[in-house]
């Protein structure tokens, strides 16, 4: 490990860190035997996420109102100043607020953004709104020194729409499952029976209105299929309607979720959107094959038929797909789905790739 004198300062800014953005700051620590510390500006109520809360500078958000991009930005320059950063991370769209505020001031100190799956995927960009986004996210992100795209679908969306900046790809990742992996959550009744497991929040980006549709008609023909939900609304939001055969198991720590997926014969994920959903390699780590939407390039993160399947995110063909699922073939998946993580998704590789890229950073300076 470097010498302490030689060691870099990060500061990553959060304005929001529920879900991936939360556990991509978990992430950044596997840099900490490249010579890097972090600590993290985000809000105080989304630090439970969190394996380690050390370095974390809390602010209180509530929801997205003026008044918590005040207190964001307040507490991104009371970092700035205490920690005197050598690189900064910038996270998500409302990031870039604090991204240009840095720039402003005169600060050309090495920034990396992260979009973390790009908002323009929530709009039609030919639309009023859209277009509004895209001249934001596309113009702001370039006054980062790198833009890191988490899966090669967000960087062909960034090219697509000529977003500013320089753009690399470095794919998410997660560390491995502790060999002390907590026992089933849920106990399966016959060996026939096929457990789907869904991890995330209850919005409109996750898929989970059409989800439940279809797994409602498949299990009218198939009473053998069962639904597990990990999750819950986001603020504001309300628990849908469980159809028979539905499970819900709320919010649960991240230490217990392998138990989820272990248990798990796949993980399901009906996105609309995403850029590259942690859950699909920590599902992958514990063998659990993963039935993935046809969007935003999700498919090429599964070899179909081998690591779990692609669907169209469509309502008959996710009914038909959910239908056809057999456990024997499932289980012959898991071998391979572990040999993917090991391969692709493994935490030393992600701190790899980064550390080379922070090093270009700290060169160009």
């Amino acid at each position: 490990m470097p010498e302490s004198s030689s060691r870099k300062r990060i500061l990553s800014l959060c304005e929001t860190a529920l879900g991936g953005v939360g556990r991509y700051q978990d992430s950044l620590r596997a840099l900490a035997p490249h010579g890097y510390d972090l600590n993290i500006v985000m809000p105080e109520e989304d630090a439970r996420i969190l394996a380690d809360r050390t370095g974390v500078i809390g602010f209180r958000r509530g929801g997205r109102t003026l008044g918590a991009l005040g207190r964001f930005l307040r507490a991104f320059r009371t970092a700035r100043r205490e920690i005197r950063p050598d690189i900064y991370v910038f996270n998500s769209t409302f990031s870039l607020l604090a991204l240009l505020a840095l720039r402003a001031m005169g600060d050309r100190s090495p920034a990396l953004y992260c979009a973390h799956a790009w908002a323009i995927s929530n709009y039609d960009p030919a639309s009023p709104k859209g277009r509004i986004v895209r001249a934001i996210e596309g113009r702001l992100s370039g006054l980062a020194d790198l833009v890191v795209n988490v899966s090669q679908g967000d960087l062909a969306l960034a090219r697509r729409h000529g977003y500013r900046g320089r753009h690399v790809v470095v794919e998410n990742a997660v560390t491995d499952r502790a060999p002390d992996t907590a026992p089933a959550p849920f106990a399966r009744g016959s060996e026939d029976e096929i457990h789907l497991l869904f991890v995330g929040r209850f919005d409109h980006q996750k898929g989970l209105d059409i989800l439940l549709s279809a797994f409602a008609s498949a299990r009218r023909a198939g009473p053998h299929l069962h639904l597990h939900l990990v999750g819950g609304p986001v603020r504001g939001g309300v628990t849908p309607d469980l159809p028979e055969g539905v499970t819900m198991h709320g919010w649960q720590p991240p230490e217990a979720l392998n138990g989820y997926y272990a248990a798990a014969d796949a993980l399901i994920v009906p996105s609309r959107w995403e850029g590259l959903p942690l859950i699909v390699p920590e599902a992958l780590r514990n063998r659990t094959p993963v039935l993935v939407s046809d969007r935003s390039d999700m498919g090429a993160l599964v070899a179909s038929g081998r690591t779990g399947f692609v669907f169209a995110l469509e309502p008959d063909a996710l009914v038909g797909m959910l239908a056809s699922l057999d456990r024997p073939a499932l289980q012959a998946m898991r071998g391979p789905a572990r040999q993917s993580y090991e391969n692709r998704f493994t935490l030393e590789r992600f701190a790899r790739e980064m550390a080379v890229h922070l090093a270009e950073l700290e060169a160009r300076r």
